[in-house]
């Protein structure tokens, strides 16, 4: 199965993260990317986002997580 690409967004000062959208290719990924930079909010933190590429159908967190 081809993986998905998920554009995300966070806020250094608060580390809130936004899931801006998924994508079928890293191309559209990254176009939507470049859309969302001028948008309010967006715009004044335009080094927030971040691309993750995932596989559908599996587990992605095996091992769980420790708050720090």
């Amino acid at each position: 199965m081809e993986p998905l690409f998920v554009l995300l967004h966070s806020m250094a000062e608060t580390g809130r993260v936004k899931v801006v959208g998924l994508y079928s290719s890293l191309d559209l990924a990254e176009a939507a990317r470049e859309r969302a930079r001028g948008l309010p909010g967006f715009i004044d933190e335009p080094d927030g986002f971040s691309i993750e590429q995932y596989e559908v159908d599996r587990d992605h967190w095996p091992r769980g997580f420790v708050r720090l």
